[in-house]
């Protein structure tokens, strides 16, 4: 499936902007990674982890992974491109990743913001969209922007998911 945003290529804008080599983070183990500055590390656990494989990752790697795409989407352009752009891998695992990271202020704003717009993660077929038309329409008709906006006074995503990969480091 095609991505409306794809990750790729808000990889390469971060990267880009972060100054940082690509290869030099596709080599990288994960203990190194989690030393990197927060947007590097967040860039460089979504090159690792394969978002096309999501269902192939072990419960830790759709953890970490969710948590990397949540963070990088919302800050990108909003819950509602999170949502579709992960439709079909972390998207419908938002909810259990947030509460096994630790990630309770998140959680209850995610579950709150789902509940007022009416969205059930086991059906996401609303976020299926290639058409950027379409795509932007999803803004008009979803309203998160309390969680958008919340998202960045809540606890930092980035050490949320230093502490779980430290604690789970076996099953990367």
């Amino acid at each position: 499936m095609k991505k409306v945003f794809s990750i790729v290529t808000a990889i390469c804008l971060i990267l880009s902007i972060a100054g940082c080599s690509l290869l030099g983070h596709v080599s990288m183990e994960v203990n190194e990674m989690i030393e990197l500055p927060d947007d590097e590390m967040i860039v460089a656990l979504l090159m690792q982890l394969d978002s096309e494989n999501f269902d192939g990752l072990n419960e830790s790697q759709k953890v970490v992974y969710t948590a990397a795409a949540l963070e990088m989407e919302v800050l990108n352009g909003g819950t509602v491109q999170f949502l579709a752009n992960e439709r079909w891998g972390a998207a419908p695992y938002v909810c259990e990743a947030l509460e096994k990271i630790g990630a309770t202020e998140h959680l209850a704003l995610m579950e709150q913001a789902l509940a007022e717009n009416e969205v059930d993660l086991n059906d996401l077929s609303d976020f299926d969209t290639e058409d950027l038309m379409a795509f932007s329409k999803l803004y008009e008709r979803y309203h998160f922007d309390a969680f958008d906006g919340a998202y960045e006074s809540l606890p930092s995503m980035p050490e949320l998911i230093r502490s779980f990969i430290k604690a789970h480091m076996g099953d990367f």
